[in-house]
């Protein structure tokens, strides 16, 4: 049968093909006939290794696919489409020549190399490198020009490069169902800012968004501004924070008054014109990226975002605010939004803010200087409104408590790789986070009211796809859920259910049935996307959510800003209900290819410290998952993933493989007291030919 797929590598030589829709991108199903003539569907095929080596991750083929009873494989197999431009490896001599040696991720064969790059990188053996690709004759990726490096492999700028090149060539514009057309991108001018953006971050850099016009169409161009420059407003943010899009202003009479609150964000849509330059470049990219090794990649100009449109201190300010009252219980006022004209008096820092909820006043007083009695009320004011809306939240019946943060994490300071505290002032940025939240529900429920289209944030709580495990897991802690049993669709019944039995199960002095349910709830916990259409969060436990307070860094704020602007003047909104549509596929697809970035250079930093021996004693994990191949776990204190072959776990002589016994949920295993939730201790022993890091217990 002939089909036509994606193909994706496996570090051992062989690889899978996904098979996909004429569009090139839509999952899909086929069926075809044994060899006995019993039928059989699959929607992937096994990829032996002499075919896979000419291949890289994500290319368009069309294969001929063979059926048996353990599925599909691949005969035959011809390019159709290469999306990867951008391969990022090592410099190996292979026979007679220079060759480059792909990461994992990207391919499993070597890549031919231009005789001039060659030349160039006689001296780079074993280096990492950034390379552009052109197929060669035989439709085989071969390396053209050097994009970046060579690296140390192991460095931080080596594992920037390669978390860079890996992470967004996963999202690569033609790999996003309905592609750069469906968000209103020409696509050939998506796919070179795609590669060049690449390159550029790969290399260190901070992207292209330096210099863009942003010349083009404002909503609500000619609506006139209110002066609350006498206003006194403060900004809270990180010390070396540049990019400050909200400032927030406060009064409160004291004892069992309303808390009054106005939430200013950058007015980035009253600059950046819908269409233009810039606005086609934040479109694009969808994001902007923090990473821990060199730059950040901003998603506006830094001129915009660092400086004309950032709430510094001591200057006037466009914003938008919402403004609306925190009662004692926590529930919000009416909520009222304007265009507004602002000057912050402090830009305070979390450590700051931290100790003053300490009772330490003297590090916000330096700041402050001699605004400092007109900044202590309105912090004080602050702190107020985020204990009743903490309050007010902790009614609500979400996941959110059973996710454990991280204590440590790496970072890169002053060119070293070392770790920090992963979040060193976590009460002060609750206080914020807890006001940017309910700016967030404000808005939305604003523009619902109004009967704006608008991208609105959905959450449904458990992924149907993981439902019937979590309805297996309750069962197997023997734990009463009605709501998974009765098959209803009520996502809030299911998640108050949960927590009341884990609250039940640690009650009752049953530890290891409360940590199966918990591991269980958060596995089961579905990804939060971008709809056009209002729909409840349920992760937050809200009725609407939309992302409002970030417009200089998510193109999805800078979205909902337009609408609220031409709201506010009246106009009809930009953007229709279709519109945002087809740009919330697209901004799920890049924005979540930005976090992938983040989290796989934060693991792969992770592998260098524990390969330099940052972990020299045993670590405790929890079981987030049983295959017959070993044990998924999680180090909670290091936020870090990971995984226990059956070898290890059973404690096998080398070279002998195993497996587990695993129920037909992945919950549990007879080959040893090991399910999901189990807590163990574990030892780091290596990194695997990927740079993986390997534990045993």
């Amino acid at each position: 049968m002939q089909v036509r797929a994606r193909f994706r590598p496996h570090p051992r030589g062989f690889g899978f093909l996904t098979l996909v829709a004429g569009d090139g991108a839509t999952p899909i199903e086929v069926t075809g006939n044994q060899a006995d003539g019993t039928p059989r569907t699959v929607d992937s095929a096994f990829v032996p290794p002499p075919v896979a080596s000419a291949f890289l991750a994500d290319d368009l083929v069309d294969a001929t696919i063979t059926f048996d009873e353990k599925g599909a494989g691949v005969e035959t197999m011809t390019l159709v489409e290469r999306v990867r431009r951008m391969l990022v490896g090592r410099v190996q001599q292979g026979p007679g020549r220079l060759v480059l040696e792909p990461d994992p991720a990207i391919g499993s064969g070597w890549v031919r190399l231009d005789p001039a790059l060659a030349q160039r990188l006689q001296t780079q053996v074993g280096r990492q490198v950034v390379l552009l690709a052109v197929d060669g004759e035989d439709g085989a990726p071969l390396g053209k020009a050097l994009v970046a490096g060579p690296h140390v492999t192991g460095s931080p700028q080596a594992v920037r490069a390669a978390a860079v090149v890996v992470a967004l060539g996963r999202a690569a514009p033609s790999l996003v169902p309905g592609g750069p057309a469906a968000a209103g991108l020409d696509p050939v001018q998506a796919a070179a800012t795609h590669t060049r953006v690449v390159g550029l971050l790969a290399g260190g850099g901070r992207g292209g968004a330096e210099g863009l016009a942003v010349d083009g169409p404002i909503p609500g161009a000619d609506l006139p501004a209110t002066d609350r420059t006498d206003e006194a407003c403060i900004t809270i943010d990180d010390a070396g924070a540049r990019d400050l899009d909200d400032a927030i202003s406060a009064t409160w009479a004291g004892g069992e008054a309303p808390v009054a609150i106005a939430v200013h964000i950058a007015d980035a849509a009253g600059t950046v014109g819908i269409d233009s330059p810039a606005d086609r470049y934040a479109r694009t990219v969808a994001s902007s990226a923090y990473l821990a090794s060199g730059a950040n990649a901003p998603m506006l100009d830094p001129a915009l975002s660092e400086e004309a449109l950032s709430l510094l201190p001591d200057v006037d300010r466009r914003v938008v605010s919402i403004r609306f009252e925190v009662n004692p219980d926590g529930r919000l006022g009416q909520p009222s939004l304007e265009l507004a004209v602002i000057r912050s008096r402090a830009k305070l820092t979390y450590a700051a803010a931290e100790a003053w909820l300490q009772g330490d006043r003297e590090p916000v007083h330096q700041i402050a200087g001699d605004q400092a009695d007109v900044v202590g009320p309105v912090l004080t004011a602050v702190i107020e409104a985020a204990r009743r809306l903490g309050v007010e939240r902790d009614t609500r019946a979400t996941f959110e408590d059973l996710f454990a943060p991280a204590e440590v994490t790496p970072a890169v300071v002053d060119g070293k790789l070392t770790t920090v505290e992963a979040e060193p002032h976590a009460d002060a940025y609750r206080l914020v986070e807890r006001l940017m939240v309910a700016a967030n529900e404000g808005v939305a429920g604003w523009l619902v009211d109004g009967g704006v289209p608008a991208l609105y944030r959905a959450h449904v709580g458990v992924d149907p796809e993981r439902r019937e495990r979590l309805r297996a897991a309750a069962e197997l802690a023997g734990a009463s859920v009605p709501a998974l049993e009765d098959g209803t669709e009520d996502a809030d019944a299911v998640v108050a259910q949960v927590l009341a039995e884990v609250d039940r199960l640690a009650a009752e002095g049953r530890e290891e049935e409360r940590d199966l349910l918990v591991a269980a709830a958060t596995g089961a916990t579905a990804r939060a996307t971008y709809e056009p259409d209002p729909s409840s969060h349920v992760g937050l436990a809200s009725a609407a959510y939309c992302h409002f307070t970030s417009p200089i860094r998510r193109y999805a704020d800078l979205t909902v800003h337009r609408q609220v602007r031409a709201r506010l003047a009246g106009e009809t909104p930009p953007l229709t209900v279709e519109d945002l549509r087809g740009l919330a596929g697209w901004l799920d697809a890049r924005a979540g290819a930005i976090n992938f970035l983040q989290a796989r250079e934060r693991g792969d930093l992770w592998s260098r410290l524990l390969d330099r021996g940052f972990l020299d004693r045993p670590e405790t994990a929890v079981v987030t998952g049983v295959t017959t191949n070993g044990l998924r776990i999680r180090l909670p204190r290091l936020g870090l993933g990971g995984f226990v072959t059956a070898e290890r776990a059973l404690d096998l002589p080398a070279r002998e493989r195993g497996h587990l016994e695993v129920d037909e949920h992945g919950l549990a295993t007879t080959s040893g007291p090991w399910r999901m939730g189990t807590r163990i201790q574990v030892r780091f022993v290596g990194l695997d030919d990927t740079g993986r890091a390997n534990w045993r217990l």
